[in-house]
């Protein structure tokens, strides 16, 4: 498959941000742990097949805007994973804003009760930070559990989400309700997926 990827950069409350974009949508949205340049190559690497990339950070600072500061613009995102990835992904978008479930959970509510840890391996695959927010899923006894870009960040984007959802129940802030997005999903057998392990220290410590 040959295409484009449009990629831009923006702050955030939270660090510089990169966000990348096919001609379906939004598919990749990653915090800067290092340089510009590696995170350009990492990039590069979960999305080899596509040819060419063009920046554009007026793009990322709008989808940054949209997730931080409350902008109302719509979204659209381009997922590509298996059949039961996408399945976990889109039930991720079902924890409200400024609330939290445990792996069980997830589990649970996709039916599949003793697939806790087949649940973990998607969700450390979320190739979408923040608009798939796989930050609000924590362990069963309440700890935050491991993040990719470190439990400290996974703490202080709870702490600020529930914050935010607080103040707007006390009417002290306007509600953030929940974002307006359109998922464009493309399945692919297991052996397609795009090599983006992300988040693999969420397994850590789960078991």
């Amino acid at each position: 498959m040959m295409g484009t990827i449009v990629y831009g950069f923006s702050d955030s409350p939270f660090g510089e941000i990169i966000v990348a974009a096919t001609a379906k949508g939004i598919c990749d949205l990653q915090f800067l742990e290092h340089s510009r340049m590696q995170a350009i190559h990492e990039l590069g690497s979960r999305w080899g097949v596509y040819t060419s990339t063009t920046i554009d950070n007026e793009m990322a600072e709008t989808v940054a805007g949209v997730i931080f500061e409350g902008l109302d613009k719509p979204l659209t995102i381009d997922l590509r994973g298996t059949e039961f990835q996408i399945g976990v992904w889109n039930q991720l978008r079902e924890i409200p804003f400024g609330q939290t479930a445990s792996y069980q959970d997830m589990a649970d509510r996709l039916g599949s009760p003793g697939a806790v840890r087949a649940v973990a391996s998607a969700i450390a695959r979320n190739p979408v930070a923040m608009l798939i927010p796989c930050h609000r899923v924590i362990h069963s006894d309440g700890s935050v559990g491991e993040y990719h870009w470190g439990r400290e960040l996974k703490k202080r984007l709870l702490e600020w989400e529930a914050q935010v959802a607080e103040e707007a129940a006390a009417g002290s802030a306007l509600s953030k309700g929940p974002l307006r997005l359109t998922v464009n999903s493309s399945t692919v057998p297991l052996a397609e997926e795009l090599s983006n392990d992300i988040f693999k220290g969420e397994l850590d410590g789960l078991f």
